[in-house]
């Protein structure tokens, strides 16, 4: 009989044994339990680091900063440091002291879904969301939390979920629709009574949901935002906001802050009115929500959807509150900044096809001023608009007219102004260099070469301003050439076009000059034959058309 490799049968029976115990054991060795993930995503984290929302800080090897440099461009923000601070951490309470006294009466009466749409976000930080909510929200309150993964998400993070926090309701979308179909999708799944939509790079404070609650159950119509404070994209250092704005928004859909008027003012931090929406978290009525027709499904990958919600509120019945008592610290994320851009200045075309679809829906003969000061949207084609047409119908909504002069009386006269007629819109390029056009960079008009954006357009306002943005073209105490903010009272050195000599001329018959040996602006003695003062005015003809020659257009000096 031929032997055994391993000897005797006993013995060979006792070496597969042996090595299923080391087996067992090693897996058991790298795993916590027979049911927790094998990803330990606390396993770098420093307990004292961050706490109390304080900055973090941490000495880095030369591997660190590599890792961290390619975690940040996928992230837009320091994700290495994020995996070293726990993920429950606890925040200093933000609110104003009254807050802290006032009672809420929400938590007997409603219940909440609170819905996450994410793509690509790092998991140590959406999980810091997650665990703020949990902890910083009472059960009676928190139905659910639905996470809708835009696109296939991390399977390490999935599972994690999926055993540690039942409360969360996870979604996965085969293929990568956008943040705004994703909201979407969420919401059609939630269950509670009110909607609170928040990106997945939050941290929520003490007290945040109540205040934005009790409004809603006083109308159902309202909807309401708290407090948006910074976390620091390098530190995760908290950064509380001193004092609250208003948002609202120009010709060119720039963000615009406000300070409060005197009203909302001297009644905080009781909720105030806001013209628009920020939109990365608010609270809405879900049965309201979907009255209004959810978002427009038209707008694909992210951009314009806080626009065109803040409008389909206030047109059609509701109201947008600002909730001082309510606080939630956001990381600023570079793609949403980007998104935030006015849409003629916005790489992104299906940005600009959602601002566009917004704008035509909504903006009524207002349009035409959006337009002037957004050639390059004009003519880009949009999808069918007739389901938004007809639901706006349907829903007896009103104006943009009526929106202007009653929700935002504050910006009407000044960034949603309406006279076409004593305006012209253009670029100001001068003779001597006609591919060059005027701008302003640093707080300095300069010459940069045209493009074909509106980056260089110019407006000459029935004040006789030369307006650029929010900027305008001023003259010192020294006759020096400058730009500065814009102001409400009539300028001390208004700007006239002399479109026979084609020439800027300021107070004093001075006209606009170029210094050739400055590469500058100057202020000098108006003269035709100098053609450094003879400047192409491209709105000058729709001005003559709108017959505003009169106003800030002259024949001759």
């Amino acid at each position: 009989m031929k032997p055994l490799l391993f000897g005797t049968p006993c013995s060979c029976a006792i070496f597969i044994l042996a090595y299923c115990i080391i087996s067992v054991f090693i897996w058991l060795l790298y795993t916590d339990n027979l049911s927790n993930p094998i990803v330990d995503f606390e396993y770098f984290s420093i307990q004292s680091l961050g706490q109390l929302g304080k900055e973090a800080h941490l000495q880095m090897t030369k591997t660190d900063l590599v890792d961290a440099a390619l975690e940040n461009e996928t992230y837009q923000y320091n994700a290495w440091l994020s995996e070293r601070i726990p993920l429950k951490r606890a925040l200093e309470d933000y609110r104003d002291p009254q807050c802290r006294k006032i009672n809420y009466s929400s938590e007997k009466r409603v219940t909440v879904s609170i819905v996450i749409a994410i793509h690509e976000e790092h998991p140590h930080t959406l999980l810091r969301t997650i665990y703020s909510v949990i902890a910083e929200t009472s059960p009676s309150l928190l139905t659910e939390i639905v996470l809708v993964h835009d696109g296939h998400g991390d399977s390490d993070l999935i599972e994690h979920i999926h055993e540690k926090l039942p409360i969360v309701t996870q979604l996965e979308m085969e293929t990568v629709k956008g943040i705004i179909h994703s909201r979407l999708t969420g919401a059609k799944i939630a269950t509670g009574d009110i909607l609170v939509f928040l990106n997945g790079h939050m941290e929520v404070t003490k007290g945040w949901l109540p205040p934005l609650l009790e409004p809603i159950l006083s109308n159902n119509q309202t909807v309401t935002e708290p407090i948006v404070d910074a976390i620091s994209r390098e530190t995760f250092g908290y950064q509380r906001l001193v004092e609250p704005e208003q948002m609202a928004f120009d010709w060119q859909l720039d963000h615009i802050f406000l300070p409060l008027d005197q009203h909302s003012w001297s009644n905080l931090p009781k909720p105030y009115p806001s013209s628009k929406l920020e939109g990365r978290v608010f609270a809405i009525d879900r049965r309201w929500f979907w009255h209004l027709g959810g978002w427009d499904e038209g707008l694909q990958d992210y951009g314009g959807d806080a626009l065109e919600l803040s409008l389909k509120v206030w047109q059609c019945g509701g109201l947008i509150l600002a909730v001082p008592c309510s606080r939630v610290g956001v990381i600023h994320k570079s793609d949403e900044l980007k998104a935030q851009m006015t849409p003629n200045r916005n790489p992104s075309l299906q940005v600009q096809k959602n601002f566009k679809r917004v704008v035509d829906v909504w903006f009524d003969e207002y349009k035409l001023h959006f337009y002037r000061y957004n050639p390059r949207l004009r003519n880009l084609t949009a999808e069918s608009l007739d389901k938004q047409r007809d639901l706006r119908r349907r829903l007896n909504c009103k104006s943009f007219g009526w929106y202007r002069s009653q929700v935002a009386p504050q910006i009407r006269n000044y960034y949603l102004h309406a006279g076409l007629s004593s305006y012209a819109i253009g670029k100001i390029m001068p003779f001597v260099a006609p591919h060059f056009c005027l701008s302003i960079k640093g707080g300095l008009p300069v010459l940069r070469k045209c493009n074909s954006t509106n980056f260089e357009e110019w407006t000459l306002t029935s004040r006789c301003q030369l307006k650029h943005g929010n900027m305008c073209l001023d003259v010192d105490y020294k006759s020096n050439v400058r730009a500065s903010k814009c102001s409400k009272k009539v300028p001390k050195n208004p700007w006239h076009y002399n479109y026979l000599h084609n020439s800027f001329v300021s107070s004093g018959n001075k006209c606009l000059q170029i210094d050739v040996n400055k590469v500058g602006l100057i202020l000098s003695a108006c003269d035709s034959d100098v053609t450094e003062q003879r400047w192409k005015f491209t709105g000058e003809q729709d001005a003559l058309k709108n017959h505003s020659k009169d106003v800030c257009l002259s024949v001759n000096h």
